[in-house]
């Protein structure tokens, strides 16, 4: 997906709250802002690259800056520790239905829901003081786009399934996904975090923290990038790249860096569409709730 015009004024608010969690200094906050927008300014291609990648560097831009590897750090672990406190909601409901197809779309459900723990959207604001009620509305919402019937068929096909995950907090609902998947399909989950801290993504610390390892063989992806960026990635990675049979991928990071010829792997995209322009790309209403799958 390449960048539009709104991405551009965004990167720079994105920046802007970058820098004032990253530090205190009112110099070097500027500094941080100044230096992301000459280079929006001065890049000659900046319309080909995809927003993932304008804002992976408007992070990365931050960090050197500002020398605090993970401004996000305790926005983090608070998202996590409010993700499994509203956990039992899911395992609550999921216990009402009989029939493994609703099990499955209510878990899937639950993995997008979760999905709208995010801070860094233009236009998009979520209080994780009010995760439960918030919970339990989206739990009740439909699918804009609804392909689970084709996920599942393919599960069925599948030996190994990696599962790339995005935002901490979301993954406590990602676990509970993968947990019913492994229950039910024979299939290995290798669940890829990002190798460094990159906005509020997960990383191997938050995995640990809600006990991801119990459900999924955890790994990284060797980069710090947003999405998915395969030359940043490591020879690990990539050789569990190449072996898997189906791809989950999360959040619109994903959406926006994939790059579906080059991977050549059915790949189910799972998210809420928080960017109005994730959602004109996919033609489903603001907020909407997607499960796509491309093979």
């Amino acid at each position: 997906m390449k960048s539009q015009l709104l991405c551009f004024p965004c990167t720079v608010r994105t920046a802007y709250d970058i820098a004032t969690k990253a530090t205190d200094d009112k110099n070097l906050q500027y500094r941080i802002v100044e230096e992301t927008t000459r280079w929006l300014i001065d890049h000659p291609n900046l319309s080909e690259l995809n927003p993932a990648a304008i804002h992976t560097r408007a992070f990365r831009i931050s960090t050197r800056i500002s020398g605090n590897p993970d401004p996000f750090r305790h926005l983090k672990k608070f998202s996590n520790e409010m993700a499994m406190k509203v956990l039992p909601v899911l395992e609550r409901e999921i216990k009402k239905m009989e029939s493994f197809k609703d099990r499955f779309r209510f878990a899937v459900l639950g993995a997008i829901c979760g999905n709208a723990i995010d801070f860094e959207v233009e236009n998009y604001a979520f209080s994780l003081e009010n995760i439960e009620p918030f919970l339990l509305n989206c739990l009740k919402g439909e699918f804009a786009i609804d392909e689970t019937a084709r996920l599942m068929e393919i599960l069925l096909e599948s030996k190994k399934v990696l599962y790339l995950l995005d935002n901490a907090g979301e993954i406590v609902f990602d676990k509970f996904l993968i947990k019913l998947i492994a229950d039910h399909y024979p299939v290995t989950v290798w669940a890829a975090v990002k190798s460094r801290s990159i906005l509020n993504d997960a990383t191997m610390e938050d995995a640990t923290q809600i006990g991801l390892g119990e459900v999924a063989s955890v790994i990284t992806t060797g980069s710090d990038h947003i999405g998915l960026k395969l030359d940043e990635s490591s020879k690990d990675f990539l050789e569990h790249l190449r072996n898997a049979d189906l791809i989950i991928a999360k959040g619109q990071g994903h959406l926006e860096s994939i790059q579906e010829v080059i991977i050549s792997k059915p790949i189910a995209y799972i998210l809420r569409a928080k960017c109005i322009l994730i959602a004109k790309e996919l033609g489903v209403p603001h907020h909407g709730n997607v499960v796509k799958v491309v093979s």
